[in-house]
């Protein structure tokens, strides 16, 4: 059974601190609540060199070091290049002022808005690496009307759709910065077997990529939906903290009390996300205390009134050769009669949890793209099966793989930003169809 915690409304911390874990080796993490001790980091594997969206999101981060004077005088000198440019192809002074002022008022908007997301509340990542992101965008926006002038397009005509241009975008960053975050919703899932007497239904809720900062009203939600789906186990497959959090003690105060609040009848596993962002020393001061078994290249069976059901768990490095033998473990020894869930991160060991029995697999870590396309969809998912699992359920390998689009948002310079992709909590209901006799 969970247990109940009392959640602040407001954290008191407005500014970011700076990350106490940067994915690399370290001593410690700092001691967290009584009774919590300092664990060692020295058992994680190196980053993979081949990994560049780690190695992205941890260099961009040196674009925080920028000072404020010189990021505004940067978009000033823009701002100016913009109008001269528009001056050079017009000789008007009225369209290149427009155009120019276009630009600096809406990515000075964009520097407030952000800047501003800490103080609401709503998500707590750095403001210069999208702010520029943004910028460069503005900069297209602001030049592509170019194109309408050298085919006969009136001034007035190219300035309205700069500014048209400009307006759509601030509306998208304010949805996926302010609004799409926050639609956290349930995905029903029905899932039927033989190994389950008929009648009998066991519910599963899944929980992937909560990347905890601060709490937000995204959090409490989730504790409030979680709790009333009545789940039979409640299932956690990894990434705890967000990864500009990591072994930063408010962070981990924060995540501790929304583990703490999930409630399920019979149990509560977890197992750990990529080990950069879930270090082995983390998951020991996140679960201490708390009713949450972690799978450690392990199975635990539960066996209830006429079946039994599995639960295999293994941590992620994605790196197969440490992988795929520690998920062949977690399988190995499973009842054959019994219902197989295997928790692992990534949806990447498809053949081998299938190899090793398991009838359900969940897993996350692609969040779904976070950023999806109309008709395209992810534009990456960070997995050596790209777009093939990139979210949602497959049912393949005779197995079913659910990949979770998660709860939380991408850390370190990536903008905390959701679009076409909402957060989600998972529902499987596993229903049975063995006859009784």
């Amino acid at each position: 059974m969970g247990r109940a915690y009392a959640l602040p409304e407001k954290s008191s911390a407005s500014r970011l601190p700076p990350p106490a874990y940067d994915g690399k080796n370290q001593t410690s993490l700092p001691h967290v609540g009584p009774g919590m001790g300092v664990f060692a980091v020295n058992d994680e594997p190196p980053v993979d060199s081949s990994n560049w969206l780690h190695h992205a999101l941890v260099g961009l981060d040196r674009l925080t070091r920028i000072p404020s004077s010189v990021l505004a005088l940067a978009i000033v000198v823009v701002s100016a290049l913009v109008g001269g440019t528009w001056y050079v192809f017009t000789g008007t002074l009225l369209i290149s002022l427009l155009m120019g002022g276009a630009y600096l008022v809406a990515i000075v908007a964009d520097w407030i808005w952000l800047a501003g997301l800490p103080k609401r509340h709503i998500s707590f990542g750095p403001v210069e690496p999208p702010l520029l992101g943004l910028g460069g965008v503005r900069l297209f926006i602001a030049f592509l009307p170019l194109i309408g002038w050298t085919v006969g397009w009136t001034g007035t005509g190219c300035v309205l759709l700069g500014m048209s241009l400009h307006l759509l975008l601030s509306a998208l960053v304010l949805y996926a910065t302010g609004v799409e975050p926050f639609r956290l919703g349930t995905t029903p899932i029905e899932l039927f077997t033989s190994k389950l007497p008929a009648g009998k239904r066991v519910r599963l809720v899944q929980i992937s990529d909560l990347h905890v900062e601060r709490l937000t009203r995204r959090e409490r939600q989730l504790i409030q939906q979680v709790n009333e789906l009545n789940a039979d186990y409640v299932l956690l497959t990894g990434d705890y903290l967000n990864f500009s959090y990591v072994g930063e003690a408010q962070a981990i105060a924060d995540a501790r009390q929304v583990l703490g609040a999930l409630k399920a009848r019979e149990g509560i596993f977890a197992t750990r996300g990529t080990h950069q962002v879930d270090p082995n020393a983390l998951l020991p001061v996140l679960f201490e205390g708390l009713p949450i078994r972690w799978l450690r290249s392990e199975h635990v069976t539960a066996r209830r009134n006429g079946f039994q059901i599995a639960f295999a768990g293994a941590s992620c490095t994605r790196k197969p050769a440490i992988d795929v033998p520690a998920v062949r473990k977690a399988l190995a020894g499973v009842p054959a009669e019994a219902f197989t869930v295997l928790l692992y991160h990534t949806p990447e060991l498809v053949s081998e949890a299938a190899a090793g029995g398991a009838d359900l697999y969940l897993s996350g870590h692609t969040h779904g793209g976070q950023i999806r396309l109309p008709l395209y969809g992810a534009l990456f998912t960070a997995t050596d099966t790209g777009k093939r699992y990139e979210m949602g359920r497959y049912d393949t390998h005779h197995l079913t793989l659910y990949v979770s689009r998660g709860v939380g948002m991408e850390g370190r310079a990536a903008p905390r930003a959701r679009f076409l992709c909402p957060p989600e909590i998972v529902c499987v209901d596993v229903k049975g169809t063995a006859d009784k006799t």
